[in-house]
């Protein structure tokens, strides 16, 4: 059960609770033999039993094959209905939805009027992933509606870091401010302690975003697709279930961090000799740009003796919970490659005079460019007229642009 309250410790950041869902969704553990279960006859296994067990599992491998090639980020590009809008004889809400572990479709159970703004937050990290890497090979495109970012992201890279960091901050941001405008049943304003560099004569009040809510929310929910594996220690799977572990919790805490206090004044003609303070969420902006900081520094990890991750050089210092880390090596995002998933620069806009990333001899791979003309449209001549509003007029000029052959 999630609670509100005061802002979770350093401990509470660290150690997430792991939801009591079995292992792989759909595929249950034959139970072991017990007094309960009574005693069990022997025979020897035949041609029928073992055609049964393969076909079993096959089925539960097809099972979980399909669940790893959706995601909960389809919720961005699925139209979520309130439960308040069903009516009688539709279908249940959590059913609907695709791309769900069975962690998060029993949170989804139980939590319905959460899941329109767990949609919105994926949508807000997607779009922040696709502003943070415009000027880049990769630039966070999507490519269908059950992946989302399709197979790019099987590869533990920086890329995919970030990717799961943004995402887990966009949920984080969405629940807390969903909190403070009372659309959740079970959470309201934030009820943290009033600051103690806060001077005396300001009041601590206002309806603030419940910032602890919506972190903890996000880690009981975002989380809980890769806390029911139950892969092997030290293998490759589970090397990949901590990466992704420890970017979600990046990603919650960059918009946890990044929140302060905001200030409003009152007093007579704007004097402001009262305030009131509340605390506020950062522009999800300044996430992104944190974060996109952290993806620059991220650190190279290997799966250790112990089976917990280890830096590659250990020159560098060990991440701290707020870093980025990567297993694997960014992929060739110059052509397009069905293995890798990569999309390839082909027919990406470029900078003829930048030489940045966004410029046409990085972002075209040395392959070189083609230039055409296009009519750029914008406002232009505007002006003010009282009272109170502004007209402009519409200017239309010929540019010149360049796409990458």
């Amino acid at each position: 059960m999630v609670e509100g309250g005061s802002f979770p410790g350093k401990s509470d950041w660290v150690t997430a609770q792991q939801p009591d869902a079995p292992p792989n969704a759909g595929c249950e553990a034959v139970p072991p033999r017990t007094m309960d279960n009574g005693p069990v006859r022997r025979r020897r296994p035949g041609v029928a039993r073992h055609l049964l067990l393969a076909a079993a599992v096959l089925a539960c491998g097809s099972q979980m094959l399909a669940v790893e090639a959706s995601s909960w980020w389809s919720l961005a590009l699925t139209p979520i209905q309130r439960p308040e809008m069903y009516i009688i004889g539709a279908q249940p809400l959590c059913s609907q939805l695709s791309g769900l572990s069975q962690g998060q479709r029993k949170l989804c159970q139980l939590y319905q009027d959460h899941m329109s703004y767990i949609g919105d937050g994926a949508k807000t990290g997607i779009k922040e992933c696709q502003y943070q890497f415009r000027h880049r090979r990769w630039n966070c495109s999507t490519v269908d509606n059950t992946s989302v970012f399709g197979r790019v992201m099987q590869i533990g890279s920086r890329e995919t870091a970030f990717t799961y960091a943004i995402s887990a901050a966009g949920v984080v941001n969405a629940i807390s401010r969903a909190c403070r405008e009372g659309e959740l049943s079970t959470c309201g304003c934030s009820r943290t302690a009033r600051p103690r560099d806060l001077p005396r004569d300001w009041l601590w009040g206002g309806c603030g975003d419940n910032v602890h809510y919506g972190y903890r929310f996000a880690r009981e929910f975002v989380d809980a697709r890769e806390r029911e594996k139950n892969y092997q220690r030290g293998s490759q799977e589970h090397t990949r279930t901590l990466m992704n572990l420890q970017n979600n919790e990046a990603g919650r805490q960059a918009v946890y961090n990044l929140a302060n206090v905001a200030c409003k004044c009152h007093g007579v003609s704007g004097s402001c000799s009262l305030k009131t303070c509340w605390l506020q969420l950062a522009d999800f902006r300044r996430v992104g740009e944190f974060l996109k900081e952290k993806y620059d520094s991220a650190a190279a990890m290997r799966i250790g003796r112990k089976g917990k991750l280890e830096l590659v050089d250990k020159r560098f210092n060990n991440p701290t919970p707020e870093d980025l880390v990567y297993v694997d090596p960014s992929p060739d995002y110059c052509l397009r490659n069905e293995t890798t998933g990569s999309l390839g620069t082909q027919g990406r806009l470029c900078n003829k005079t930048s030489e940045g990333m966004d410029g046409c001899e990085l972002m075209c791979c040395g392959r070189g460019y083609d230039q055409f003309k296009t009519y750029k449209h914008e406002r232009c001549h505007c002006k003010f007229h009282w009272c109170c509003y502004v007209k402009c007029k519409r200017c239309t000029t010929l540019v010149d642009q360049f796409v990458c052959k």
